[in-house]
């Protein structure tokens, strides 16, 4: 015997319709919220690498050579680890049907 799932009503529809789009409106939030963070992060990164390229086009030196006095101030270079848990935060979008 065969069963078939009773069919949503249009109500029952709209109203997951509407869930999904909260849960997509707070989804979008925390990835713009991720997207500033990281935007910030590059801005700071490049402001410190400024006098590393000034230094080493100016001087004929070496990138390590020229940023090796300001390694230790600061706070240290995001790793892709990190990265990854700054992004875990989102969740994926899943296909759930009503």
């Amino acid at each position: 015997m065969k069963t078939e799932e009773p069919t949503p009503s249009l109500g029952q529809t709209l109203e997951w319709l509407r869930k999904e789009l909260a849960e997509m409106q707070v989804q979008d939030q925390r990835l713009l919220l991720t997207l500033r963070h990281l935007h910030s992060v590059l801005q700071e990164l490049r402001t410190e690498s400024a006098p590393w390229e000034d230094a080493r086009s100016s001087r004929g030196t070496s990138p390590i050579r020229a940023r090796a006095g300001s390694e230790s101030r600061g706070r240290p270079p995001i790793s892709s680890q990190g990265l990854a848990q700054l992004l875990q935060g989102t969740d994926s979008r899943r296909s759930s049907l009503p």
